[in-house]
């Protein structure tokens, strides 16, 4: 083969070579993909009236031939939208061939309410044709109000009320420190206890926070007494705040009675005056007839366990119940394996909203024997027990001779009670002898008393106390066997008597 080229053949092939390396140099190159970039964090004002923009700028590291897609977001951090800054939600921003900046607009909302600094986020979802350098730019929006603290102060507030002169003191505090002094002004005004009888009035009393300060004192003279009385209340009133803001209500300061009273013993028990200091006596019976006043009272009647699966019957029957001898007889009998039994109420005659009310009574005796003086909410036909509420001012089980009960039964989401009991001292029982059964009940709470020594109280904080601001009527009955105290035994000796020698009521006299 002849591998010598001519010299035609050499200058074609030598322009062959120049066109290829032609096109080659003339080809143009591809730019590399940009880098997205944009501040990582930012923060505004928050500002105080109407709203305003911040402005993030996304940057490209260079031009590119080819549209640039950003796809973004912002989510809630301790900033929410819609109250700091307006959301937006999942949108698209595009950077056409050349460009290399764009601008996101975020509305922030001012107001004039002190925050703490609160944040959100912008977030990048989706790039096409730059790379993202990062995912999201934490975003700061900046407080510029002035603090201004809110007051606050407890409502309720108690102190007993002592022998002697004593100090009622409770915190009024800010919930931050103001750079700003802060005051209010406040003034007693009377309830049921009165100024200068119950405690020292004071009126336009100014109490002032000096910058940095949170907690002032209030302090009111109570005046102690020895006179055993209700517990009262009187309110503690604010008005005219600078520099700070309250809810204005009332506080209500409870005088807690801690006397108590000390009954003449006589041959058959503990007896009462008909008066005592302060109080007025509003209503009575003194059993003092021959017959039962159906004026006060009237009657029970039936069997079916009366929701205790008790045993016995309730008459009207003159064997059941009578005056004599100055005082009503309640009495529990059997014949022929049937025990009956009375029930008196004073239901519709007379009913009472607060007293200090006083029973005098003698218990029977024996197993199975259950007395009671008490009263129910004269509402109990239109809504039922226990919403209408239920005072045991003494329950007594016969076989625990020396020991009585009082209890309080109520609605909270159903049937609620608490109670206590006592007991006397020795062997002696309360069938031997009278003894003064006494509820003292306020709008502040109760006190039950045996011969006016006081074994169980409650606040009106310490319960649902509503049923017990409508008026109760008064019950006297003795129920035989019962869920309680259960049946009868052969030791069980009929007929059994509670003696009521009174019931009183008294109401105080301002």
């Amino acid at each position: 083969m002849n591998t010598n080229f001519s010299p035609l053949r050499l200058i074609i092939l030598s322009f062959w070579i120049l066109a290829i390396l032609g096109i080659n140099s003339c080809k143009k190159e591809e730019k590399p993909i940009p880098n997205l970039s944009f501040d990582s964090t930012m923060s505004t004002l928050e500002g105080n009236e109407g709203n305003h923009f911040l402005s993030l700028m996304l940057k490209l590291s260079h031009d590119y031939d080819k549209d640039v897609t950003v796809k973004y977001q912002t989510m809630d951090g301790t900033a929410l939208a819609d109250e700091d800054y307006i959301g937006i939600p999942e949108s698209e921003l595009i950077f056409l061939p050349g460009e290399i900046e764009k601008e996101i607009k975020i509305e922030i909302i001012g107001d004039e309410i002190y925050e703490e600094n609160e944040a959100f986020q912008l977030m990048i979802t989706k790039v096409i044709n730059a790379q993202p350098l990062l995912n999201q730019c934490d975003i700061v929006i900046l407080n510029d109000d002035v603090f201004i603290p809110e007051l606050s102060y407890p409502l309720r507030v108690r102190q007993a009320e002592g022998n002697s002169d004593n100090v009622l003191t409770f915190a009024v505090k800010l919930n931050g420190a103001s750079t700003l002094p802060v005051s209010i002004k406040w003034s007693t005004a009377d309830g049921t206890a009165k100024d200068g009888l119950d405690y020292v009035g004071s009126a336009d009393n100014t109490l002032v926070f000096n910058p940095g300060e949170t907690e002032k004192q209030i302090s009111i003279t109570i005046l102690g007494d020895e006179v055993m009385e209700f517990d009262e209340g009187f309110f503690i009133h604010f008005s005219d705040i600078q520099n700070a803001t309250f809810v204005p209500e009332d506080i209500t300061a409870v005088i807690d009675n801690d006397d108590s009273f000390i009954p003449e013993l006589q041959e058959d028990g503990y007896i009462t005056p008909e008066n005592y200091e302060g109080f007025n006596l509003i209503w009575a019976d003194e059993f003092s007839g021959t017959s039962i006043n159906t004026q006060n009272w009237g009657y029970d009647i039936g069997g079916g366990g009366w929701g205790n699966n008790e045993l016995q019957v309730y008459t009207s029957l003159s064997e059941n119940s009578f005056v004599q001898d100055g005082k009503l007889h309640i009495v529990a009998t059997k014949a022929y394996n049937t025990y009956r039994s009375a029930r008196l109420l004073s239901k519709d005659k007379k009913t009472f909203i607060y007293g200090r009310i006083d029973f005098r009574a003698k218990m029977p005796i024996g197993k199975g024997i259950w007395p009671a003086l008490w009263t129910l909410g004269n509402n109990i036909s239109a809504i039922s027990w226990p919403r209408c509420g239920e005072i045991d001012i003494m329950e007594y089980l016969g076989h625990k001779a020396n020991e009585v009960h009082g209890t309080i039964h109520y609605d909270k989401g159903g049937h609620r009670y608490t109670g206590s009991s006592t007991t006397l001292a020795g062997s002696e029982g309360f069938n031997e002898k009278f003894h003064i059964f006494t509820l003292l009940w306020s709008e502040y709470g109760m006190t039950w008393y045996v011969d006016y020594q006081p074994f169980f109280s409650i606040k009106d904080t310490d319960i649902n106390f509503e049923a017990f601001k409508l008026p109760q009527f008064f019950i006297m009955n003795v129920a035989v066997g019962g869920n309680w105290p259960g049946s009868p035994d052969a030791t069980t000796q009929f007929p059994q008597t509670m003696l009521v020698d009174y019931v009183r009521v008294f109401q105080p006299a301002n």
